[in-house]
């Protein structure tokens, strides 16, 4: 599967209207990617503000993002809060985050981060190497009810 496959193979029969936002792709949700280059220092709050908004969409969907290593303290912490604080409605809707690492000697790093940031949040977090294997694995957690993650592990790796 290619990137230009994910819309026919993602598209659920009905998809409510995505808003496109500056910081998430949204044109071919239920897959949508986070702008690296949108995220500056101070970003938590428009990030929030977004994610409400794809979360409004009442409609599973999964997030797949580039690592970035130099995420402010701050904003690190703000979203931790705001995942924590919202764990019924995502864990219902998001259906996990994709996080791309391509470098093999950084995944374990990265994980880390990402669980301190997931953790209490309901959300399962995957690390990948590319998005190649973020757009054929975003199909199978969509395809996960809520439920479902309740017994699986929160946090894998694949191992890629």
């Amino acid at each position: 599967m290619i990137a230009s496959d994910l819309k026919s193979t993602l598209a659920p029969a009905r998809v409510p209207h995505a808003p496109d936002q500056p910081m998430h792709d949204a044109s071919r949700f239920p897959l949508v990617r986070l702008r690296r280059r949108a995220v500056q220092s101070g970003y938590a709050f428009a990030w929030r503000a977004e994610m409400q908004r794809l979360l409004a969409l009442a409609t599973p969907f999964v997030i797949v993002s580039e690592h970035c290593a130099d995420e402010t303290p701050d904003d690190t912490r703000l979203r931790a809060a705001w995942l924590r604080s919202q764990q019924a409605t995502l864990s219902a809707y998001c259906r996990g985050f994709i996080v791309i690492e391509p470098r093999i000697e950084a995944r374990a790093t990265t994980r880390e981060a990402w669980r301190v940031v997931t953790q209490g949040s309901g959300v399962r977090t995957v690390i990948v190497s590319g998005m190649r294997v973020a757009g054929e694995l975003a199909p199978v957690l969509l395809k996960h009810s809520p439920g479902e993650q309740e017994h699986a592990p929160a946090h894998r790796a694949a191992p890629l």
